[in-house]
């Protein structure tokens, strides 16, 4: 009798769920508006422009084309979310480092610590849509595929952007090819980089009241200049109609934007 050939089942694909697939896909130097946040925030911005023009120049032809500086904002506003979403997952990441190092301390291969850091994040943080939590199953769901734990790390690195996730990825890389303690290697990369992250959040802090105070000096001029027109009878109309007071107003305005810009960038350290 012939032999029955074996029919061969074919291999289940494997599929990740959708929202981890979100992940895979996110980028933390670039945030993208939807459609309703790019409006509001175009529109806000035409608001506040076109009432700064006409504070300073009492003309809604200029208050007009003041308002067409708004379509930058969103683009600026995008880019602010991105660096807050950054700060954000370094906080949450510089969490997880000291959660991996105690389970990779306590005896528990790196794999596996993955799986306990992402258990600690979520008793630590709850919402289950927090950005190391969704980077965690991710990491968890890819480990399970069999892929390096070191090229979890590497990718994760390169879409955060953030330089702190790079150089862990890039020394638990290196001290896997080379054969180095693994646990002793990531203790002293968390405590470094811990103590990197903490020094920056703790000057981040320390500055967030002379950034309000930035704000307050900014918004003070246009306050003075509204104050003098509505509430001393007329005495800044030669500001209004003459082309010399006109000027005036154009220095003052300039120089007010340029003391908020030269400001904004003294408080802004990075470490």
């Amino acid at each position: 009798m012939a032999k029955a050939k074996a029919v061969s089942k074919p291999k289940k694909e494997q599929i990740i769920p959708t929202a981890q697939m979100e992940t895979a896909q996110v980028d933390y130097s670039v945030y993208v508006m939807t459609s309703q946040e790019r409006f509001l925030y175009l529109v806000l911005a035409a608001a506040a422009l076109f009432a700064l023009g006409y504070v300073f120049y009492r003309n809604i032809l200029v208050s007009f084309v003041f308002m067409l500086l708004a379509i930058k904002y969103p683009g600026m506003r995008q880019k602010e979310i991105a660096q807050e979403r950054q700060r954000q997952l370094t906080l949450q990441f510089k969490d997880m480092l000291y959660s991996l190092s105690s389970a990779v301390g306590a005896g528990s291969s790196v794999e596996n610590a993955v799986s306990i850091a992402l258990e600690d994040m979520k008793q630590q943080y709850g919402d289950p849509n927090t950005m190391i939590i969704r980077e965690l199953e991710l990491m968890r769901s890819r480990l399970s595929f069999g892929q390096n734990i070191e090229d979890v790390f590497d990718d994760f690195g390169k879409r955060s952007h953030i330089e702190d996730v790079q150089t862990f990825a890039n020394i638990f890389d290196i001290s896997k090819r080379t054969g180095g303690d693994i646990v002793k290697i990531i203790r002293q990369t968390t405590d470094v980089i811990s103590q990197k992250i903490e020094t920056k959040n703790e000057i981040e802090t320390s500055l967030s009241g002379r950034k309000m105070e930035q704000k307050v000096l900014t918004v003070m001029p246009i306050v003075l200049v509204l104050c003098l027109t509505y509430l001393t009878g007329g005495f800044m109309d030669v500001i209004f109609t003459t082309w010399k007071g006109r000027l005036i107003a154009t220095i003052g305005l300039a120089l007010v934007m340029i003391g908020s810009l030269w400001s904004k960038k003294i408080t802004d350290i990075r470490v």
